[in-house]
């Protein structure tokens, strides 16, 4: 019975942790994240009631909107209601849902920052400059194709804000504002840094091009950083559709390691 009892101890003991081990634990599902890019001003194909029927197709738990923090209470809601497309669908939306959570987004101190750096009238005043010079027959033939290039591409995307919701979130259409924003940060600036009679503006193109690197990256980690504080099972995020493409580059390469998958509005329903 000794020798038994020897040879059975250690069994037991290895035995015993194995009882009681907790059960495995499940993972959260991961949250399902819709970036809808938006036209700012209301059209006929795409308004308010637009916004407000993608957001009851989607039925998300968050929304966040392309604002700073400085538009909201400290209980998130806005200070003063909003006049653009985004804003007056949300506004919609929400009060059949007053329950969904809304927050900002954008880079803090947006407007501050366009105002003290005359963001919204100097790059006009840039682009008339380089338009004279081509007028004028003084841009060289690559700079000229550079300038007929850029127009070119603005005219197609502007086009594109007369079309539906479903239209404009494709993914044709986010390499189309890809190419245009690469010729106004880049190529229009490397036109202007290699012109001696612009050389004013040399530094304000080089600040315009690294905001807007600079905004679009710190949008899509402001995003990153509300899915992983809230938890929500369905985010929109309503942005200015020539943001998307950007966002998507930088959140496309978080979302497995960090519990989220990126769809488009049309993927989803409510029984979905």
């Amino acid at each position: 019975m000794f020798c038994f009892a020897r040879f059975r101890l250690p069994v037991l003991l290895l035995a015993a942790p194995l009882l009681g081990s907790p059960a495995p634990r499940l993972a959260a599902p991961a949250t399902e994240l819709v970036i809808v890019g938006t036209v700012h001003r209301p059209t006929r194909l795409f308004n308010p009631d637009s916004v407000a029927a993608i957001l009851a197709r989607v039925q998300p738990e968050l929304i966040l909107v392309e604002l700073d923090s400085s538009f909201f209470t400290p209980a998130f809601e806005l200070k003063t209601p909003g006049r653009e497309n985004e804003d007056l669908g949300v506004a919609r939306y929400r009060r059949q849902h007053p329950a969904v959570r809304l927050r900002p987004f954008d880079i803090e101190g947006r407007n501050e920052f366009h105002r003290r750096h005359q963001l919204l009238t100097r790059p006009g005043e840039v682009l008339a400059r380089l338009d004279a010079l081509y007028q004028s027959r003084q841009l060289t033939p690559a700079q000229g194709t550079i300038l007929d290039r850029y127009y070119a591409l603005t005219d197609s995307l502007t086009r594109y804000n007369q079309q539906p919701p479903a239209v404009i979130n494709q993914p044709a259409v986010y390499a189309l504002a890809e190419r245009r924003q690469h010729y106004q940060f880049q190529q229009l600036g490397d036109v202007v840094a290699a012109r001696p009679e612009l050389s004013e503006y040399q530094a304000f193109c080089r600040l315009y091009a690294d905001f807007w690197d600079q905004r679009n990256q710190a949008m899509a980690r402001h995003i990153r950083q509300h899915l992983a504080r809230l938890r929500p099972r369905r985010v929109v995020v309503l942005v200015g559709h020539a943001h998307k493409y950007y966002l998507l580059r930088e959140l496309a390469p978080h979302a497995a390691a960090e519990g989220f998958r990126l769809h488009e509005y049309y993927q989803l329903g409510p029984g979905s």
